[in-house]
């Protein structure tokens, strides 16, 4: 991992992302493992619509990008009881995610998801609900760009290139192996703290 990136025409280092994640970090009032609840939140809608568990993770990922978490539970279901991607004759979501998760409830074939997902985020986001235990994806998404900054983030600020991303994740990981946590129980409270705090 590099030690400092180029980002949006200015240098940044890794340490001074990593004070800003642990700063947030020590805010924090619970440890709460958010992504082995949202595992069990898509295995209820699993279960409840009859569709497969990775189909549903997908359909989540798909429908999550600009959406508060709240919302995003609630799109996924409305879409998944009544198989529609508009309410009130407006899409439930920007068009192109409706697409996806259109085309993800058709397949419950992992390679063939990930494909459909295409973007990093989306990519990771599914990995972290689905496979809450492993440590390998961490989710970059505008949350985890106004931590590690320690402010909230332009939208430009928001769009990563694919180094930047992966900047972001090495970030994370080095930050979770210094407090001996898991980088996806990292981003998970630093990103609950921050709804709280910001």
């Amino acid at each position: 991992m590099d030690k400092t990136i180029t980002f949006k025409g200015k240098y940044l280092s890794r340490t001074i992302v990593k004070n800003n994640i642990i700063k947030v970090y020590n805010q924090s009032t619970h440890k709460n493992d958010w992504y082995k609840d949202a595992n069990m939140f898509c295995k209820y809608l699993s279960d409840k619509y009859k569709v497969p568990f990775n189909s549903v993770v997908g359909i989540v990922s798909a429908l999550s990008p600009l959406k508060t978490w709240d919302k995003n539970q609630e799109i996924a279901e409305y879409f998944l009881d009544k198989r529609l991607i508009k309410k009130d004759n407006k899409f439930i979501q920007l068009p192109n995610q409706c697409i996806k998760a259109e085309a993800i409830l058709y397949t419950d074939n992992e390679v063939e998801i990930l494909d459909i997902l295409s973007g990093a985020k989306t990519k990771s986001f599914y990995l972290n609900i689905r496979y809450p235990e492993r440590i390998t994806d961490v989710t970059i998404d505008r949350h985890a760009i106004s931590i590690a900054l320690g402010r909230i983030s332009t939208d430009f600020e928001q769009q990563l290139s694919t180094k930047q991303y992966k900047w972001f994740v090495d970030v994370y990981k080095w930050t979770a192996k210094s407090l001996g946590i898991r980088p996806l129980l990292l981003q998970s409270i630093t990103w609950e703290t921050w709804r709280n705090i910001k």
